[in-house]
């Protein structure tokens, strides 16, 4: 029992403490324990650990590291309390080891570093510039296809008639002239013929058929924008508008107008 009271207060002892809890590492006047972390073995002020009060018989304690002023460390038995390391071996670590390597470090690592601050941009100044010109423009037309039924009348040929009609032609020509004058009437009294027996009996019929009807129409009889033309510091811009613009426009200074 007395052997593990022993042993819990050189674990208490050994706990790390700082002799100024309101100054942080890096910040002037720190003193304290250092956690070495990644880092080589640090420069020390004295090559053996300083041990007040010996750990007791099978415990081992690990050494830790401490910045303390220079008159600490040369009486450390009178401060030591005061960083709660009487009973660790300690390290003192040498200021320049601190200053030059360890706060850089710690500050690398555990302190937040805040972006660079970057000003705002400063608000676009605007100018009111005359319209030279507006022209609007529609937008293209469409064709507009629709079908509908329309009665309509067809003559149908007499085709019997035709074939009667030509026979009696051809043999009417054939008894006109003679030798070549004789083909010809022959031929010339089958169309004949023909043509007339077509003819006659042609029968007129009322059919209803489905018709195609196309119109081209405009989509919208309202623009579909407006080409603008302003002068602006001696140079002629255009531009295209939703809306119909004024007699001045407003713009900014790389002469882009501000559409609302």
């Amino acid at each position: 029992m007395k052997r593990a009271l022993c042993v819990l207060a050189a674990a208490a002892l050994a706990a790390p403490a700082f002799a100024q809890v309101s100054v942080t590492v890096g910040q002037p006047g720190f003193y304290g324990r250092i956690d070495v972390g990644p880092l080589p073995s640090p420069r020390v002020m004295y090559a053996q650990p300083v041990v007040i009060a010996p750990a007791p018989v099978g415990v081992v304690q690990q050494p830790i590291y401490l910045r303390v002023p220079p008159d600490h460390a040369r009486h450390w038995r009178k401060y030591c309390s005061r960083y709660n390391a009487c009973g660790v071996p300690v390290y003192f670590v040498q200021d320049s080891w601190y200053r030059d390597v360890y706060v850089p470090y710690y500050r690398r690592t555990y302190v937040a570093v805040p972006p660079p601050y970057v000003p705002p941009p400063p608000p676009p100044r605007y100018h009111t510039v005359s319209v030279a010109s507006v022209h609007a423009v529609m937008g293209p037309p469409e064709q507009r296809c629709w079908v509908e039924r329309q009665q309509v009348v067809e003559n149908t040929p007499n085709v019997p008639g035709a074939i009667v009609g030509g026979v009696i032609g051809g043999l009417l020509g054939h008894q006109v002239g003679g030798g070549r004058g004789k083909d010809v009437a022959t031929v010339g009294g089958v169309v004949a013929g023909a043509a007339v027996g077509a003819n006659v009996g042609r029968s007129d019929q009322v059919v209803t058929r489905d018709v195609q009807r196309c119109t081209t129409v405009h989509r919208d009889e309202r623009p579909a924008y407006w080409d603008v033309s302003y002068r602006f510091r001696g140079q002629l811009h255009y531009a295209q508008f939703s809306s119909p613009p004024g007699r001045t426009i407003i713009v900014d200074d790389n002469g882009i107008p501000r559409q609302s």
